[in-house]
C-alpha cells in the first residue's frame, strides 16, 4: 500500500466521523469508551443502548450531554443497534465501536487517511489488541476466511504481538469490534447495512462480504491501535450462543456462490460433520426448528 493520503478534517477540526456504540448493562466499561473516542476527535458519539437495567443511560445522559443517546426498551440486538446509530447520524465514515473497546491516539485519523485513499475500499480496521500479565496480544489483525472449515478466522487471534502483523494490507473484512466504514458503501447495501437477523455475532463477517460481493475491499492498517478484550459467546445466555452458531452457517448460505462452494464443500461438510459430533454427541441440544427458518429466510434473501 502507498503513502497514506492527508485525514478530511471536518468543521472545527474534529475527524469526520460518527462513532456508533451499542451498549447493554455497560455501565462499567462504557465512560473510558466514550473518553477514547472524545479524544480522537470524531465529530458525533452516538450510544444506542438496548435496554439496558444497570445504569447505562442514566450514566450516559448525566455525564455525556454531548453525546447522542438512543434509549431503547429492549434489547434488539448489537446488528439493530449499528443501523439505528446509522441512520441518527451524518458524518461520511462511521466506526462501529464495542463498549469494551478503547481506540488509542491516531486511530480515527489514521483509518480515515487509509479510506481516503482508496474509493473501491468499504471499510478500514487497525490492530486490535490486549494485555495480559505484561504481554501484548492480538486480538484481531483482521477476519480472514477459512472456506475449507466454513470457520471465519480473526488474523493472529491470541498470538503474543511481536510485530508479525505490521504490514498494511488487504483483508477480507474488519472486526466490528473498531471498524471503520465509508457511509456510502454501507448505502450500497440497503437499509440495514448489518442484518438485524443475526442480532450479534457474525454480523460484521455477513456484511463484510455482502460488500465484497459488490466490488469493495477492506483494509487493515496495523499504525492504528485499539485495545479490546473480548467476552465471547461462551459467556453469554445459550439463546445467544445458539444464535452465533446458527449465524455462521447464514453467513454462508446467504454470500457464497454455489459454484465456489461446490470446489471446497465436500472438505467443508467432512469438517463440519465432525466438529458438530463432538460439540453435540454427547446430550448437547439445539432448537432445530429456529435453525430451519433462520436458513430458509437467508436462501430468500440471496
Amino acid at each position: 500500500m502507498g503513502r497514506l493520503a492527508p485525514a478530511i478534517a471536518a468543521p472545527g477540526g474534529k475527524q469526520p466521523v460518527a462513532v456508533v456504540i451499542v451498549s447493554w448493562n455497560s455501565s462499567d466499561e462504557l465512560p473510558e469508551c466514550i473518553d477514547s473516542a472524545e479524544r480522537e476527535g470524531a465529530s458525533e458519539i452516538i450510544v444506542v443502548d438496548n435496554g439496558s437495567r444497570d445504569g447505562t443511560p442514566e450514566l450516559v445522559k448525566a455525564e455525556y450531554p454531548e453525546v447522542t443517546l438512543i434509549r431503547l426498551s429492549e434489547n434488539r440486538g448489537f446488528a439493530a443497534g449499528c443501523n439505528i446509530g446509522v441512520r441518527a447520524s451524518e458524518a461520511p465514515y462511521v466506526l462501529f465501536l464495542n463498549a469494551d473497546a478503547l481506540l488509542e491516539p491516531g486511530y480515527l485519523g489514521t483509518l480515515v487517511a487509509a479510506l481516503a485513499a482508496d474509493e473501491k475500499a468499504a471499510s478500514a480496521v487497525g490492530k486490535l489488541v490486549y494485555w495480559r500479565d505484561g504481554v501484548r496480544y492480538i486480538d484481531s489483525a483482521g477476519i480472514r476466511l477459512c472456506a475449507y472449515a466454513l470457520r471465519p478466522l480473526d488474523r493472529g487471534y491470541l498470538e503474543p504481538d511481536r510485530g508479525q502483523y505490521d504490514r498494511a494490507r488487504t483483508i477480507f473484512g474488519p472486526s466490528g469490534a473498531a471498524a471503520l466504514y465509508r457511509r456510502s458503501a454501507l448505502q450500497e447495501v440497503g437499509e440495514q447495512a448489518f442484518d438485524e437477523e443475526f442480532f450479534a455475532y457474525y454480523e460484521d463477517v455477513d456484511l463484510a462480504w455482502r460488500l465484497r460481493n459488490k466490488g469493495y475491499h477492506h483494509l487493515y492498517e496495523p499504525r492504528a491501535l485499539a485495545l479490546h478484550e473480548r467476552r465471547g459467546a461462551k459467556k453469554k445466555p445459550r439463546d445467544i450462543a445458539e444464535r452465533a452458531f446458527v449465524n455462521r452457517y447464514v453467513t454462508w448460505l446467504k454470500n457464497e456462490s454455489l459454484v465456489r462452494f461446490v470446489a471446497y464443500g465436500l472438505l467443508a461438510l467432512g469438517w463440519e460433520a465432525v466438529r458438530l459430533l463432538r460439540r453435540y454427541g454427547n446430550g448437547g441440544s439445539l432448537d432445530w426448528r429456529e435453525i430451519r427458518r433462520r436458513l430458509a429466510l437467508a436462501w430468500q434473501a440471496r
